[in-house]
């Protein structure tokens, strides 16, 4: 069994986006921003087979909204995401502050990553390199972290719907027939500087 990575939602077959704003695509039953998301078993319906808990175990994860005045990261204005703090500056799989589980594997995954600075007037913050990490746990040895994969981007403002984003777009596919069960998501900075809390928008899954 291997990991493909994939640099870019557009590789993606038949990708399904997930809104962490909606419970589920049929009710579209709605998360309020800033409320905590993490730690409730199958908290987002993917579609009708699949169901993801965000961090079973680690950080408090919200719902937060990408804009100048809720989480300033380079995501598109307005997206919903998933803000948790960082208890550690170097990328780790066993600290990752962000953690989605799937019901039933899917055969790829893949987000942008953003990061903050605990000042959000610290100008010499943003611009700067950023790298992000995505672990993967397969269905055929869910116990066992197969492979890290890796992007660089950069740190940034609020961008406007639709312009490119420099933030680092981190994706893999399970291939053989694998899938994959589980993903965590991390990021570092330049000499391993803090930063506040990491974001992930919105999910891009293929089943």
């Amino acid at each position: 069994m291997a990991i493909v990575q994939l640099p870019s939602p557009a590789l993606f077959a038949a990708g399904i986006e997930k809104r962490w704003d909606e419970v589920d695509p049929f009710t579209q039953a709605f998360v309020a921003p800033n409320a905590f998301v993490s730690g409730v078993p199958w908290r987002y319906q993917l579609d009708d087979t699949v169901q993801i808990t965000v961090n079973e175990t680690g950080p408090r994860v919200r719902r937060r909204d990408c804009s100048d005045t809720d989480f300033d990261c380079n995501f598109w204005l307005g997206d919903a995401i998933l803000v948790a703090a960082d208890p550690s500056p170097d990328s780790d799989v066993l600290l990752a502050p962000i953690r989605l589980k799937f019901s039933t594997g899917v055969r790829a995954v893949g987000a942008w990553v953003g990061v903050c600075p605990r000042d959000p007037f610290d100008a010499p913050f943003f611009d700067q390199p950023l790298f992000a990490a995505m672990w993967i746990a397969l269905a055929s040895d869910p116990n066992s972290w197969q492979m890290v994969v890796n992007a660089d981007g950069r740190t940034g403002h609020v961008c406007a719907c639709a312009t490119p984003l420099s933030a680092p777009f981190v994706g893999a596919r399970a291939t053989g027939g694998d899938r994959i069960v589980e993903v965590r998501f991390d990021a570092s900075l330049l000499g391993n500087r803090r930063y506040d809390k990491l974001a992930l928008s919105e999910l891009t899954v293929e089943r």
